[in-house]
């Protein structure tokens, strides 16, 4: 056996300080910003999603007293380089080191996982680690001599208590560990054991918070989310969201197996590690490929816990039977997309594939990616100016632009949405003040924004409303879009 482990790390150590730079680099993205904003004033849980995401976001923001990108993503690195190490553990329980170094590296190269699940400031990092914990704590369960089944239970009732409180589809991952009971080799010693019970209790207190926050609120986020659920056959998204999560796991990674697969016709023997896997991703894989086919307003990276799961088998498959020719293609795979990606946030940051034309096209739409941290010290001082002895209010037209103009205030101020689902926005205490002086800042692409039809759709809430300022938002040395200022009373 080829021993890969120092080219590995190596890289895998290369990967996690790309992690750290971009952290500095990229401004927050809408989610970040608004997980930011909303939690910065403490709920038991949110709107959108369990708490852990939220609360986690201002962890070392809070210990340091510094408000930057850097600081609230920093728990969502740790997450992932603890993901990443657990995610090694069980590629090493399956079969061993090389096939946990190849887990590793595909939890790495994913796109999705390497953002979502270990830089970005949303719930799928955390939920992650708690998979893979869960995932790791079964798989010792099922690992001779069974000397230390109550202590794996705990903390498997711990993990799993965790993955409740990060995100709804944590709960899945609970009903394929049911799964695996049922099916378990170990069933009868393990229903036997009373910590097994004891454990099923502890896993619950993880769901509490979000059982409590949403009794309290009629049910609010349970709502939401099934509104988005239409029951009608949609084989076109269902397509769209498969093609979509491949590019999000690096199509090769699926491409090759399948391909030496039919070309060797191999069977696939799987071990009862690899089958305890599939259980365990069995629930989400197949709600959301339902939901996929029944659904119009899905997006792909609802799936990518169930396919966590599947990382470790693809790996164990890729350490047997990937050819030298399998292997070289696949590291392309990796090059080509990452150099896109590479191009994509150089690009969204300096422009420099475009600022060469006369004018923008409309396909060169970077808006979420662009910083707002320019315009910081005129607001404030607008602000400032005219409410001395006063609480002023912030205002935008929807929750994503509202959560980029909280964090850029440093979320000192109330955050009202207008005309759009304020999601959490609404459930913030410091939200329900008196009407005062409020400042509505909506950001357009391009120089000339309109003025006219942006102030129409204000004076709905205030007729009396008016333009404040407008500020220049440059991508590299050119004139990109623009913060347009208005005040209203609300």
């Amino acid at each position: 056996m080829v021993n890969i482990f120092p080219k590995t790390i190596i890289f895998l150590s290369s990967l996690f300080l790309l992690k750290l730079f971009l952290s500095f680099y990229l401004p927050l993205l809408n989610d970040e910003a608004y997980a930011v904003a909303v939690s910065k004033e403490y709920s038991i849980s949110f709107f959108d999603h369990p708490p852990i995401g939220f609360w986690s976001s201002q962890l070392f923001s809070e210990i340091t007293g510094i408000k930057n990108e850097f600081f609230f993503r920093f728990p969502f690195i740790i997450f992932g380089l603890i993901t990443t190490l657990v995610i090694y553990q069980i590629g090493k329980t399956i079969k061993n080191q090389n096939v946990g170094l190849w887990s590793a590296t595909l939890y790495n190269v994913a796109p999705f996982y390497f953002f979502s699940g270990g830089v970005f400031v949303v719930p799928d990092g955390p939920l992650n680690l708690g998979i893979a914990l869960v995932t790791l704590f079964i798989l010792k369960l099922h690992k001779p001599p069974h000397n230390h089944d109550n202590n794996l239970l705990l903390f498997l009732a711990f993990s799993l208590a965790w993955c409740f409180a990060c995100k709804y589809q944590g709960f899945l991952i609970g009903i394929g560990c049911i799964l695996v009971l049922i099916f378990s080799s170990r069933r009868e010693s393990l229903t036997q054991n009373p910590f097994l019970y004891i454990s099923f209790f502890i896993a619950l207190i993880g769901a509490l918070p979000t059982l409590i926050w949403n009794y309290q609120n009629d049910w609010i986020s349970f709502q939401f989310h099934q509104s988005r659920q239409n029951f009608e056959i949609n084989f076109l998204n269902l397509g769209i969201m498969l093609i979509a999560s491949m590019l999000y796991l690096i199509p090769q990674s699926i491409i090759i197996p399948i391909q030496t697969l039919s070309y060797k016709k191999t069977r696939i023997i799987l071990s009862e590690n690899e089958k305890n896997l599939l259980l365990i991703a069995f629930p989400n894989i197949i709600l959301f490929l339902f939901i996929f086919a029944t659904s119009e307003r899905s997006f792909p990276h609802w799936i990518m816990p169930g396919w966590l799961l599947l990382l470790p088998i693809i790996a164990n498959y890729l350490n047997e039977h990937i050819t030298k020719l399998g292997k070289n293609i696949f590291f392309v795979s990796i090059i080509s997309i990452w150099s896109i990606l590479g191009i994509f946030i150089l690009h969204s940051q300096t422009g420099f594939l475009t600022n060469h034309l006369a004018k923008i096209p409309k396909w060169d739409n970077t808006i979420e990616l662009i910083n707002w941290k320019p315009m910081y010290e005129e607001i404030e001082e607008i602000i400032k100016s005219e409410n001395k002895n006063k609480n002023p209010k912030i205002a935008a037209f929807s929750w994503t632009e509202a959560g980029q103009f909280s964090s850029l205030m440093k979320n000192k101020y109330q955050t009202l949405v207008l005309d759009t689902d304020p999601h959490h926005f609404s459930y913030l205490e410091k939200n329900k003040n008196k009407k005062g002086s409020t400042y509505l800042l909506k950001i357009s692409l391009g120089n000339k924004p309109d003025i006219e039809f942006i102030l129409n759709r204000i004076k709905k809430y205030d007729k009396n409303a008016y333009h404040l300022k407008s500020f220049i938002i440059s991508r590299g040395h050119r004139h990109y879009a623009t913060g347009s200022l208005f005040h209203l009373i609300q």
